[in-house]
């Protein structure tokens, strides 16, 4: 050991002479140390998703971060009338250092949802509310000013170390650390960002950008053929061929950006709120095709005359209308309620009454209702008062038997809600004896009726017309005289009276509403 340390020794000294060990060094920390003990070396790595010595940890909190500022300037921002996507940042780059964040030009993918698969790749800049430029500035100002060393990114980095306690908490925690720095996020929720785009060796902001992309794309969506007309969105189907093309582009990109990575573009109408109630409501009425104020429920075309040729299809439905914002539908749901007539044949109605719910079914103001021949058979059924329905009782088939009852019940009480100012009675294909009763039954299935018009087809019918003027008197008749007459005509059809009266006296007949004198007498 003794000569393995003197050789040691004898290589380490140029000139070969073996120097004398001191007894007791006198200044220890001159003694050479090794590269590998020395302090200046970095600190060992804590194996934790939320090390800030991670790369990967700090490139995922400014990408939510500019996510956040992102999906605030979709929410309020200058949009494109035309242009519907999707923006979405580029996967994470593990060797690159791309920093992420406001002012800062970030890559990022635009997917154009008119067509199947239309995504490029962009690079964007997000700003700040002008408000707070000022601000904004003046903190950037003094982080470049700063000395960023690698000791001083050590002291921050143990700093937000031990803020975010990472080596007591897990996953979850990541989340509400993240909400946490959200929260505390010295920048601006209120205010418009603004985004601009580069395009060539400029700039453009992202509605120029937009409106330039939608007008290079609009002469396919023009020219597209009528087999691939989508049908509900209402928007046509790009060409196949410029569909195909877009695609074999888009692929060339990899596989679409997962949905965590993604903000939604479409179009605003804070705009269009500040307009004036009365150009909103035609504006809406206009696009939803209400322009005639009337809406056909009725599927039979043989009960409803339409036009061989219907108009063209409106822009916009009327649910998509009342989805566009809380308060278009607070200030729309009563107007269509009130001024449009819903057109009924022999369904339709039930559903209608029960999805309209109990604080738009008040609203109902103008039913129609086309029956056609059958007309008298179908009130009586299921909108009749019961002393007439439990005399007469019209056989239904249902399964169970007592599903009829149910029915029955259901659509009177709805009806009972619903006071009109305006019923349309369609008078084609009904015998004029069964228009007295059919009149009475109607009237007192609703809960008040102010006006009673009549029409054939599409010809409306005036107070003067023979058949409306005996209609009308036969309904001032008491319930007797009606049930009466409707025994005579159709006691021997099975399928308008049940089974127990069709072999009955009149004066039988007579008997059994005597039961119920008050009401048949009235």
């Amino acid at each position: 050991m003794i000569r393995v340390t003197s050789t040691a020794i004898e290589t380490s000294c140029p000139n070969n002479k073996i120097p004398t060990t001191p007894h007791s060094p006198n200044n220890p920390a001159t003694l050479p140390v090794p590269a590998k003990h020395s302090k200046a070396s970095s600190p060992p790595v804590i194996d934790s998703p939320k090390n800030p010595w991670n790369r990967h940890w700090i490139q995922e909190q400014e990408r939510r971060l500019f996510l956040h500022h992102l999906k605030q300037w979709s929410l309020k921002h200058d949009s494109s009338p035309h242009f519907q996507g999707k923006i979405s940042l580029l996967p994470p780059d593990p060797k690159g250092r791309e920093e992420i964040g406001l002012g800062k030009s970030v890559r990022c993918i635009l997917t154009d949802t008119a067509f199947t698969d239309a995504r490029k790749r962009i690079v964007v800049r997000l700003f700040p509310p002008q408000k707070d430029r000022a601000r904004s500035r003046g903190r950037r100002a003094r982080r470049n000013a700063k000395d960023r060393t690698m000791d001083s990114f050590i002291t921050d980095s143990k700093s937000a170390l031990r803020q975010q306690d990472v080596s007591s908490r897990g996953v979850e925690d990541d989340d509400s650390t993240w909400q946490s720095e959200r929260n505390n996020d010295p920048s601006p929720t209120n205010g418009y960002y603004k985004l601009v785009i580069r395009c060539g060796s400029g700039w453009l902001s992202a509605r120029e950008y937009f409106n330039k992309l939608h007008l290079s794309h609009l002469s396919a969506l023009l020219h597209a053929s009528p087999t691939t007309t989508t049908t509900t969105t209402n928007r046509p189907s790009p060409s196949l061929s410029t569909d195909t093309t877009l695609a074999a582009r888009s692929r060339s990109l990899g596989p679409p950006p997962p949905p965590k990575d993604t903000i939604t573009i479409t179009p605003l109408f804070h705009p269009f709120l500040l307009l004036p109630p009365e150009l909103q409501d035609q504006i809406l009425i206009t696009a939803t095709g209400l322009t005639t104020r009337t809406y056909n429920l009725c599927p039979d075309k043989t009960l409803y005359h339409q036009h061989p040729t219907p108009p063209s299809k409106p822009p916009i439905t009327i649910p998509t209308m009342l989805r566009l914002s809380k308060q278009i539908h607070a200030t729309m749901s009563p107007y269509l309620y009130h001024s449009t007539t819903f057109h009924f044949g022999l369904t339709g109605l039930t559903h209608f009454l029960w999805r309209a719910g109990p604080t738009h079914r008040p609203q109902i103001r103008r039913l129609a209702f086309h029956f056609g021949k059958l007309a008298l058979l179908h009130v009586i059924r299921w909108l009749a008062p019961d002393p007439v329905f439990d005399l007469l009782e019209p056989p239904v088939v249902t399964s169970p038997s007592a599903l009829k009852d149910f029915w029955r019940c259901q659509v009177r009480e709805l009806a009972q809600q619903v006071c009109l100012d305006f019923l349309l009675v369609d008078i084609q294909g009904i015998p004029d004896p069964d228009l007295g009763l059919l009149v009475r039954v109607l009237g007192d299935a609703f809960g008040g009726t102010a006006r009673v018009a009549w029409c054939e087809g599409e010809v409306r019918l005036g107070e003067g017309d023979g058949r409306v003027k005996g209609a009308v008197e036969k309904a001032g008749c008491c319930w007797r005289v009606l049930v009466r007459e409707y025994l005579e005509r159709y006691r021997g059809f099975q399928y308008f009276v049940k089974a127990d009266l069709v072999g009955r006296r009149v004066d039988e007949v007579e008997a059994l509403m005597d039961a119920e004198a008050g009401f048949f007498d009235s």
